[in-house]
């Protein structure tokens, strides 16, 4: 059935370009516009893909006096921009890819996600803009924390604008499979989309199928714990009392009190208890037990924009996702009293017969469905803008988790002499705790952003957001057959507003000594039904003493209230999960209960950020950063903590103990303050590379407009229109080829470098792709060499769990997570090269180890958590770009194959007690279950 689904879906994938081509096609042909052909130097549309650029035309062309399309408004210039150039270099296929390479820019210093702009406008959310091919972005703006303000969002979101080409069409499908190289798993994925651009008007659909196999313990070699109760496959047996011996007899018989005995083969007896005395069966689970759960996972996700109303641009989204997971959680155990007096018992005591019940593993499944919509209206009010914002969010999730079996009528027949406890057990009924939670959010919020007055220094720039939410969550779940209901729900109200004062400006004569310097406020009151009302107060400077340096220094204090998941999840048990008991300094496997804590209270932030960014080089593109920020926030909000001596004492209620860690209530809670400050710097590189291939087309390019400026300049002087009355020359990377677009008799035809469609043809949504001097994006050649390197250091990191207790230190012996402590440095590098279309991305990350000191005062339970360097590589190759390859195999234009090695070199951070000592739940295949990880990508652009 799995295999007819998928086939169905791959089928749908491939049919849909071209079931949406016949629809959109006009009726009318486009007039013929005959243009001159001047012989390409590589064939044409040898392009990577529809709308692609060269890397010639991909360079910025800076015109006096305007600001490139799509800027953001304002004094603060980009961190980062990258061309299309730069784009293609990271060798990536769509935005969601790109922002992901992109991360290490994007990371503020406050951990908010960024925020995403599309044409320097607020977009409908990251779903407007995720799946769209990177052929089709003009230019990426990546730009700091205080630019969110400007749109309305809190100052702990970097911004990154994306611009999009006035025209761009393709239909995409791309293949992927991965797995690690030591073995146990596979991953498949399989995507198709398509996407029309012309000016304001824009459409894409994306299907994405996801598929990942299940990965074993065994598969990786795991240990399995031992420490626990005795289950096995045949059985053990205990005494009643815990710890005590099994039988006087037994222990008589054996010479040594005998806490357990492994049940022997056949009929058992005393003298095959004996045999087996504190020598217990142990069977090995792993192969019942996966690190990773198999998931499939489907998607769908449509755009629309266009132009209502005449001058106000409107965007439309929608997004339906659905993912199963399976998990297995290892053999259900169970506990049977044995009476002494019974025929099945050789022992004149009682004693427990602890087995497993059978090799069917426990399962956990999970199914998680959300759907979103989200509509954005953006226009312009004379020198304001302004967006309008709706949204609506639903996420259904639900959750069955297999607990054990059912043994009393086992027991009953046990407790009656009528069942041996040693034989089987039959078709056991399993019990199971479910939970289903459903949470849906409706949004809308107006910005008005523009200059409400001037100052000598230049234009204020202020904007006001108003926003409502309203918010519903409902979850049920029954554990241990006891049911719970929770059902909660919030509306906010909110006000936000910041203004930019301009104070000094050279270039205006005004205290002309400090360069440009302005100052910035904001605040925000928010009225949450649930909460009362929250504020944030936020105030900067941004100075730019000369050209190439900029600083930034803000604070910002700020109000936030839990979410209603942390307040109402629904409580789940999980059984056998295996956990590191700081207190004991062993590994143990607990049941742990996830879910909500209505007691959560709201958290108080005080944040302290001075950046600096300087550009030594105005002929050279390199940049250098620095970030510094402090900050402190009452009652955070935390998950719940590792197990360390400490969090025990301030917790003592979310234990159970029973010579052993039984249980563990992992609910998230308050801790009384955080404290934090670090230093995060980092540079930028990056350089065109020329090759012959370029050389030679940029003389033809050049060329060509030399020619077409002849062509202008006769027809000027004659009196007469210019050729084909065309548009003055678009953007860069917007030309069409050198060929123009052709068209003649003939149908659909392609001319050399361009697009020639007759009668019979017609020009689709958005007319041809575009794809700049060359014909579709080829041919162009040269390429990029580029870097960049990051550098987090943590000055300090404390944590107070409550008032009267020791700080602990994350840098210095303390944890909140079963991680390790907090690593005073990390370190990001990043790197590529590409040469006509071919091209490589290397990615470093390094983090320093740390120490956590978990057991009681003058207890050693220290475990030490080593260094890690992981490396990641991708190769990848514009099969388009490579004449040679494409002149005798014309069905690889438009395509580009990867290979990419995650972890390459099967690296896996190692952690050992105070004896040197690997603990069972810190081995390697614990911590990264998958290691290296290869993966292979083909991918084809259809235009």
């Amino acid at each position: 059935m799995r295999m007819a689904r998928w086939t169905l879906l791959i089928l749908a994938l491939g049919t849909a370009p071209g079931a949406w081509a016949a629809q959109t096609a006009p009726t009318t042909p486009a007039p013929a516009t005959a243009q001159s052909q001047t012989p390409e130097p590589v064939e044409p549309g040898s392009g990577g893909a529809g709308g692609t650029d060269t890397e010639s035309d991909a360079e910025e062309i800076v015109v006096t006096g305007r600001l490139p399309p799509g800027t953001v408004p304002g004094d603060i210039k980009p961190e980062l921009q990258l061309s299309p150039a730069d784009i293609r270099s990271y060798g990536v296929s769509s935005v969601a890819e790109l922002v992901t390479e992109l991360a290490p820019q994007l990371q503020s210093v406050r951990g908010g996600q960024p925020v995403f702009l599309v044409n320097g406008r607020r977009s409908a959310g990251f779903q407007e803009i995720r799946d769209l091919p990177t052929e089709a972005i003009l230019r990426v703006d990546i730009l700091p924390e205080e630019v969110a303000l400007k749109y309305g969002y809190r100052s702990d979101q970097k911004v990154i604008n994306f611009v999009l080409r006035p025209r761009f069409r393709s239909y995409t499908g791309e293949l992927q499979g991965g797995a690690p190289t030591d073995g146990g798993s596979s991953n498949f994925e399989v995507e198709g989309g398509l996407v029309r651009i012309d000016q304001d008007k824009r459409f894409n659909l994306n299907l994405q199928a996801e598929t990942t196999s299940n990965l074993l313990e065994s598969e990786r070699g795991i240990i399995p714990n031992t420490s626990g109760t005795p289950f096995d496959l045949r059985g053990n047996v205990t005494s009643t009392v815990s710890g005590a011996p099994v039988d006087p007899t037994l222990s008589a018989l054996a010479g040594t009190p005998v806490i357990v005995a492994a049940v022997p083969t056949g009929t058992p007896t005393l003298a095959g208890f004996a045999a087996g005395a504190n020598n217990p069966n142990i069977t090995d689970t792993t192969p019942f037990r996966t690190l990773t759960g198999a998931t499939d996972r489907l998607s769908a996700n449509g755009v629309y924009a266009r132009s209502i109303f005449g001058n106000v641009a409107a965007t439309v989204t929608t997004r339906v996702e659905h993912t199963r997971t399976e998990s297995l959680l290892g053999l259900p155990g169970v506990s049977l009293t044995l009476p002494g007096n019974t025929p099945f018992s050789p022992f004149a005591s009682d004693v427990i017969v602890r087995r497993f019940a059978d090799t069917d593993p426990l399962m956990r499944n999970a199914e998680t469905t959300t759907a979103n919509a989200a509509l954005a209206l953006n226009g312009d009010i004379g020198r304001w803008r302004w967006t309008v914002n709706g949204n609506y969010d639903r996420t259904e999730t639900s959750t069955r988790t297999e607990r054990g079996v059912d043994v009393s009528d086992v027991q009953s027949a046990v407790t009656a002499g009528a069942f041996s406890p040693f034989g089987d057990l039959g078709n056991l009924i399993r019990t199971a705790d479910r939970a289903k939670s459903v949470s849906s959010a409706a949004g809308l919020n107006a910005l008005i952003a523009g200059s409400p007055f001037s100052l000598p220094a230049g234009d204020a720039n202020s904007s006001i957001r108003v926003a409502a939410t309203t918010t519903d969550f409902t979850s049920d779940s029954l554990r241990a057959g006891i049911a719970n209901s929770t059902s909660l729900g919030r509306d906010t109200a909110s006000i936000r507003a910041n203004i930019d004062l301009p104070i000094a400006n050279a270039a205006r004569d005004v205290l002309s000594a400090l360069g440009r310097l302005s100052l910035n406020a904001n605040a925000e009151v928010e009225q949450l039904s649930d909460f009362g009302t929250l504020t944030t107060l936020g105030y900067g400077i941004n100075w730019q003493p000369i050209t190439a340096i900029r600083l930034l220094a803000s604070v910002s204090h700020e109000e936030n209230a839990p979410t209603q998941q942390q307040l109402g999840n629904p409580l789940i048990t999980t059984p056998f999960v295996r956990t590191f008991d700081y207190v004991s300094g062993t590994t143990v496997d607990v049941t742990t209960i996830t879910g909500g804590n209505p007691d959560l209270v709201s958290s108080d932030s005080r944040v302290i950020k001075l950046g600096l960014n300087v550009k030594p080089w105005t002929e050279r593109d390199i940049s250098l950063q620095f970030d510094y920020t402090d900050s402190r926030i009452d009652n955070p909000i935390q998950s719940f903590p590792a197990i360390t001596a400490d969090i025990q004492a301030a917790f003592p209620d979310r234990f159970v103990r029973g010579g052993t860690l039984l249980s563990v209530d992992t609910r998230p809670i308050n801790f009384a303050r955080a404290d934090s400050s670090q230093l995060r710097w980092g540079i930028n590189f990056s350089k065109r590379v020329t090759t012959a291939r370029s050389r030679q087309f940029e003389a033809l390019r050049q060329q060509r407009m030399e020619q077409r400026r002849a062509a202008r300049e006769a027809a000027e002087a004659n009196g007469a229109p210019p050729p084909g009355d065309a548009p003055p020359p678009p953007p860069p990377g917007e030309g069409r080829g050198p060929g123009g677009e052709g068209r003649g008799p003939g149908g659909e035809g392609r001319g050399p470098g361009g697009e020639g469609r007759g009668p019979g043809g017609g020009r689709g949504f958005g007319g041809p792709g575009g794809g700049g001097f060359g014909g579709r994006g080829g041919g162009g050649g040269g390429g990029r060499i580029w870097a960049s390197l990051y550098h987090t250091v943590a000055l300090t990191n404390t944590i107070l769990i409550r008032p009267g207790l020791p700080e602990l230190d994350l840098l210095n012996g303390s944890a909140i997570s079963d991680t390790g402590g907090q690593p005073r440095h990390q370190v990001q590098f990043n790197s590529g090269y590409t040469r006509d279309g071919i091209g490589s991305r290397l990615v470093v990350n390094w983090q320093s180890g740390t120490e956590v000191d978990g057991g009681a005062a003058g207890a050693t339970q220290r475990l030490n958590f080593g260094s890690l360097a992981t490396v990641g590589l991708r190769l990848f190759a514009d099969l388009g770009q490579q004449p040679a390859l494409v002149r005798n195999n014309r069905w690889l234009r438009g395509s580009r194959i990867s290979l990419g090695i995650d972890n390459l070199f099967n690296a896996r951070q190692r952690v050992t007690d105070a004896s040197g000592v690997v603990p069972i739940n810190y081995q390697p295949g614990y911590l990264d279950p998958n290691g290296r990880v290869i993966r292979l990508t083909f991918r084809k652009l259809f235009f």
